[in-house]
């Protein structure tokens, strides 16, 4: 049995972007994440960390002690490495070895991008289709209607659609307008150099599979410490060029039917500061309800914490 089908079987499936998923499973995804990247919690990869452990155990000068001496050692040494790696300030740089359970919360809190990504994944299933509708018509043009259902990159989508070919973020549908957004985030850095192909390649895997309908309007957003370049075709021409380039590994980014969905692809971005505009002025503007206020507010503060609003990156 394959490891999507096991997957399905536990945790349950979708099989298209319509359907929607509570807000509570971003909670799992949490989980899910941290499983998955248990360096984020030790500080190290897990065969790093195993691997000093035992080198601690088998150390010479414990040869011939018993199992609660060899046990106290190694306790003494983790904590010594513990205490060596944590920073005391919010925004420290950060250091390469195990860590504490402190240390690990302000790694991920300030410092994370995939962190961010579930938060985010969060905050938009929570959203209301009125908040979505605004935010979503100042980079592409669509009739607002019916509910908008969202997705984070999370093992319920990835085992549904079976995507392999590559990674997404976020994607925000509208069923009933037959929009399909696909929110990139990035904590400071910069676009992959074949990121706007690679979600071409999504869009059409999603259509092939029935997960969006034909015709689906289709954006790609940037939201990032700094805008994206706003000249599509520019950005189209460079990845083209790099894909020319590499033919034999970029073959399958370079196919006639890969280039039409382009043609169709919109581009945009937004900077995280001006998201926390956007909310404020939607805050103001509209009747929000005492959730959705809490919502935002909550989101926002949470931003303004990351260290890419702090440092300079």
């Amino acid at each position: 049995m394959k490891a999507a089908e096991k997957y399905r079987r536990v945790f349950g499936s979708i099989s298209h972007l319509k359907d929607q998923i509570s807000w509570t499973t971003g909670l799992s995804n949490m989980v899910e994440f941290l499983v998955w990247e248990p360096q984020r919690i030790l500080g190290i990869s897990k065969k790093q960390y195993v691997r000093q452990i035992i080198e601690w155990a088998i150390h010479p000068e414990l040869e011939g002690k018993n199992l609660e001496e060899v046990e106290q050692s190694v306790i003494k040494k983790l904590t010594l490495k513990m205490t060596e790696f944590e920073q005391l300030e919010t925004y420290s740089t950060q250091m390469v070895g195990i860590c504490n359970a402190r240390e690990a919360i302000r790694r991920v809190k300030f410092f994370s991008e995939d962190y961010l990504n579930k938060e985010f994944d969060i905050f938009l299933s929570l959203c209301s289709d009125i908040y979505l509708d605004l935010f979503y018509q100042q980079f592409i043009t669509f009739e607002p209607s019916g509910l908008w259902s969202t997705h984070g990159n999370s093992g319920i989508f990835e085992s549904s659609t079976e995507l392999k070919a590559m990674y997404m973020d976020n994607l925000a549908y509208n069923h009933q307008s037959n929009v399909l957004v696909a929110n990139e985030l990035k904590f400071s850095g910069k676009k992959n150099p074949d990121q706007l192909l690679k979600y071409c390649l999504m869009y059409e895997h999603l259509l092939e599979k029935g997960f969006i309908d034909k015709g689906a309007k289709f954006l790609l957003l940037f939201i990032g410490g700094n805008a994206l370049e706003h000249n599509k075709q520019r950005l189209v021409d460079r990845e083209l060029a790099l894909c020319h380039k590499r033919a034999k590994k970029y073959q399958h980014l370079l196919r006639k039917e890969l280039l039409e969905i382009v043609d169709h692809l919109e581009v945009a971005s937004i900077t995280w500061s001006s998201l926390i505009e956007f909310n404020n002025r939607y805050l103001a503007e509209n009747d929000t309800c005492q959730v959705e206020q809490k919502l935002l507010q909550g989101f926002n503060q949470s931003l303004q914490s990351k260290s890419f609003m702090n440092l300079s990156l």
